[in-house]
């Protein structure tokens, strides 16, 4: 199954990397809001990507990380994904929640599963926990919910997330708001893909803050 998984997004991968050879780089950076060096066929491009910087250089699509941290596969192809789809698109609208981007609502469960509980399960009663995993990650704080905070995962896509503590009467709750122009510069099966990166950063976070106490193990 998970070789299966492998080779599909090989194959993704690989589709990515030759449409944006044939792309206009400069054209395709500049709608993305990043830089670019060289030449259409001979570029080195800088992309901002949660708290680092990935840069990559075609034709050999080689990816660094400028906290020398491994670049997976997965994190490529929402890079390249990225590069490919931006339209210019100036973020700045009425924030919405996931299952109101157009065509994603009957997605929703899903979403929730990979990304909202998991988060949910481990900072369901500590906001304090929640709010320094994303501040050690850049994030800027937000005033909603019980702690909330903004995580600015590429250029032009922030995500927003939110915390409602839990008690004896109510369970705890976390949701997510993002930007209308994100279907501008993803597609939409990839916005579970980068909302599910994004947890796990901040879940790593936490663990890394919490290793003496053995907390946020999930």
């Amino acid at each position: 199954m998970q070789v299966t998984k492998q080779k599909v997004y090989k194959k993704v991968y690989d589709m990515a990397c030759e449409e944006l050879l044939y792309a206009d780089l400069q054209e395709r950076c500049e709608a993305a809001g990043i830089s670019c060096e060289g030449s259409s066929h001979n570029s080195t491009i800088a992309i901002p990507f949660f708290d680092e910087v990935i840069t990559f250089s075609t034709p050999g699509f080689i990816f660094k990380s400028s906290k020398d941290a491994n670049v997976t596969l997965v994190s490529k192809i929402i890079l390249l994904h990225y590069l490919i789809s931006a339209s210019g698109a100036k973020p700045g609208g009425e924030l919405i929640p996931y299952e109101d981007i157009p065509g994603l609502r009957h997605y929703f469960p899903v979403y929730e599963k990979r990304v909202l509980k998991p988060l949910q399960t481990a900072f369901g009663t500590d906001r304090y926990a929640f709010l320094e995993a994303g501040l050690s990650l850049g994030a800027i704080h937000q005033e909603y919910g019980d702690a909330s905070f903004t995580l600015q995962v590429l250029p032009r896509i922030p995500i927003t997330f939110i915390l409602w503590e839990g008690d004896a009467e109510f369970p705890p709750l976390l949701r997510t708001l993002f930007d209308p122009t994100i279907p501008d510069y993803l597609p939409l099966e990839d916005i579970v893909v980068i909302s599910k990166l994004a947890a796990n950063r901040i879940l790593k976070e936490a663990r890394l803050k919490h290793a003496d106490d053995g907390l946020y193990n999930l």
